[in-house]
């Protein structure tokens, strides 16, 4: 997807039940000004998404959904979540996190985590 000049980098919180996960990538600016105002209804694209893993081992990086191997890895990068269960968007300088993922070491098993 080509990205729009007013695209925002955000961090979104999104709740579906007990559990909290956390995701970033750029939100379409109207999006996101709905959302603001409680005018946001269904769901909201996530492109570009990526969010932090840490396996426990010690391991610790990103899943680039499109980007780096495992479950995610034939995805097309957009995430789409409900807007009623979006608890907190924190605005980003930019994206450039989602690249460091290529500096990692591969080792079996931990992009899959």
């Amino acid at each position: 997807m080509q990205h729009a000049a007013d695209d925002v980098w955000c961090e979104i919180e999104v709740q579906k039940g007990s559990l909290v996960s956390v995701y970033r990538g750029r939100l379409e600016r109207r999006a996101l000004d709905a959302w603001l105002q409680g005018e946001a209804k269904g769901g909201i694209a996530i492109h570009d998404v990526y969010w932090p893993f840490d396996d426990g081992a010690g391991n610790e990086g990103w899943v680039v959904v499109g980007g780096t191997p495992g479950p995610y890895a034939s995805g097309t990068g957009t995430l789409y979540v409900r807007a009623d269960q979006i608890l907190v968007i924190v605005e980003l300088r930019d994206g450039a996190e989602r690249d460091a993922h290529l500096l990692l070491p591969r080792s079996s098993g931990v992009a899959d985590a």
